[in-house]
């Protein structure tokens, strides 16, 4: 998630979809209430657009169904009456649209994601490693979460290994030489390969 804004005020998911459609600033929608997202700094963003093509390609070579959506693609979260814009979701298979209220099939928000990755900011921080999991747990097939700290070797994931008894592993990585698994996805990911990034960016 990028930074917070300003909080709008509360309106119909109708509405919300329609002003969306025509703003130049994205707003994820929680149950009435729009917030408006700022962009995040060069780090953050850099970090985010690495781990998103490292993944896009793995799932390439492996030839699996999944596909990486960028954070221009909203997640639907029915449960509670959300539209939230992930860093970066991995659907479960083929993308599902949303239908909208007036049966529009919404190809710009999909309601199947199987892995969600957030990319931490200052504003958001608290918000995505408490309430923002606990909404991604309601929706169905929802099984893996992973948190990118941006300027640091620092990433917490969650993977759901039962279901039947909503039991979690959950790992958190700091050595620099340390190894993301990505267990819903088979995939492996060498922290460097995701941190080098970093290297090109001025220090001061």
């Amino acid at each position: 998630m990028v930074d917070v804004h300003s909080i709008e005020k509360t309106c119909t998911i109708a509405e919300y979809l329609a002003r969306e459609d025509d703003s130049a600033v994205r707003h994820e929608f929680h149950n009435g209430t729009l917030l408006e997202m700022a962009g995040g700094i060069l780090p953050h963003n850099v970090v985010k657009l690495r781990i998103a093509g490292i993944l896009d390609l793995l799932l390439m070579q492996k030839k699996m169904p999944h596909v990486a959506c960028n954070s221009d693609t909203k997640v639907r979260i029915e449960a509670e009456n959300r539209f939230v814009y992930p860093d970066l979701t991995i659907t479960d298979g083929q993308p599902a649209y949303y239908r909208s209220p007036d049966g529009a099939l919404r190809r710009d928000i999909v309601i199947n994601p199987l892995v969600i990755v957030e990319v931490l900011s200052e504003d958001t921080r608290a918000f995505d490693k408490s309430e923002k999991f606990d909404l991604y747990c309601t929706i169905p097939g929802f099984r893996e979460y992973i948190l990118v700290e941006p300027e640091t070797f620092w990433i917490k994931s969650y993977f759901l290994q039962d279901p039947a008894r909503d039991l979690w592993h959950i790992q958190t990585l700091t050595e620099p030489d340390a190894v993301l698994e990505v267990q819903s996805l088979g995939i492996q990911i060498p922290l460097p390969d995701l941190y080098s990034v970093l290297e090109k960016l001025p220090k001061e």
